[in-house]
């Protein structure tokens, strides 16, 4: 009983402090998840030359390998989005998302400056999270 009363009062707590986290007027909402996606050389079972696309998000990332193609991982991450982290389909959450997706695709670069485009035009930060 003590367990339940205690887990109760922790996301009570979390809840509270979520609520006054600080959103811009026009931002997208993303629900429960960071879009972001990381560029970084050397991850597990690739070379140290060898530079990867990532979801930082824990809860977008559970089950993506990192991938070198970054349409990949911005695919994953608008699949997300809708599937596991709460955004509405057709929310401008979502739109946004396919918007920056379109934007990596239109770039056709595949390192940090694809990662920093995508992350931007999202207005989210691969730092904080």
């Amino acid at each position: 009983m003590q367990t339940k009363t205690l887990l109760l009062a922790l996301f009570a707590a979390v809840t509270a402090v979520a609520s006054t986290i600080p959103r811009a007027a026009n931002a997208p909402e993303f629900g429960t998840c960071n879009p972001a996606m990381s560029f970084a050389f050397g991850r597990p079972g690739r070379k140290a030359t060898e530079g990867t696309f990532l979801p930082v998000d824990p809860t977008i990332a559970k089950g993506q390998q990192d991938a070198l193609n970054p349409s990949i991982i911005t695919n994953a991450i608008c699949n997300q989005l809708i599937n596991v982290c709460g955004v509405a389909k057709g929310s401008a959450g979502e739109t946004a998302c396919l918007a920056a997706k379109a934007t990596v695709q239109s770039l056709g670069t595949k390192d940090a400056t694809t990662a920093d485009a995508f992350n931007s035009a999202l207005g989210v930060s691969a730092a904080a999270a």
